[in-house]
């Protein structure tokens, strides 16, 4: 199964975001995918993303057409590989979502950052050298809009003209 992906707008502002940050190069990983030279970072998404946030908010449009803001949520994983400051590079990842520079860019792509994890150190042995490496996961939310035709009136409108008297008065038909 290969990793959720966004569309491109979102996807570019998170490269941007990391490769901004960072200065070293920034990938997306893919299995198999040919290693760049040391320093870089690796980006994917989460299985699991999106996850849903609470109910979609319902906006009407049309007699049977409605709009529905749905609230997801991704957990974007970055593993910096390097061969000395690899823990700089994401010491310094981690602290650029406390400035604006880097945010803005987040929130005009529709993010909303909720936080991250704790970096984790996941040096190894590998032959006769180790493998510098560090993890942190970054979590985001934004919305999602979808348009539906539901099939089926759910408000109606009633206008009445009684003498003089105009009376308008519109039934929810869920209720």
């Amino acid at each position: 199964m290969g990793a959720y992906r966004l569309n491109e707008a979102k996807e570019l502002a998170i490269y941007t975001w990391v490769y901004a940050a960072t200065g070293v190069t920034t990938i997306w990983d893919k299995p198999g995918a040919k290693r760049p030279a040391l320093p870089y970072v690796t980006m994917n998404i989460l299985s699991g993303s999106p996850r849903k946030l609470g109910k979609a908010d319902e906006i009407y449009k049309s007699a049977d057409t409605f709009t529905y803001n749905f609230r997801k949520a991704i957990t974007l994983s970055c593993n910096i590989y390097a061969n000395n400051a690899y823990l700089e590079y994401m010491e310094t990842l981690i602290n650029s979502l406390e400035l604006e520079t880097y945010r803005s860019g987040l929130r005009i792509a529709g993010f909303a950052l909720w936080g991250n994890s704790d970096p984790v150190d996941l040096t190894v042995l590998l032959d006769t050298k180790f493998e510098h490496r560090v993890s942190a996961d970054f979590f985001f939310s934004y919305n999602k809009a979808v348009d539906a035709e539901i099939g089926e009136i759910r408000k109606v409108t009633f206008e009445s003209d009684i003498g003089d008297f105009v009376n308008e008065e519109t039934v929810d038909t869920e209720a």
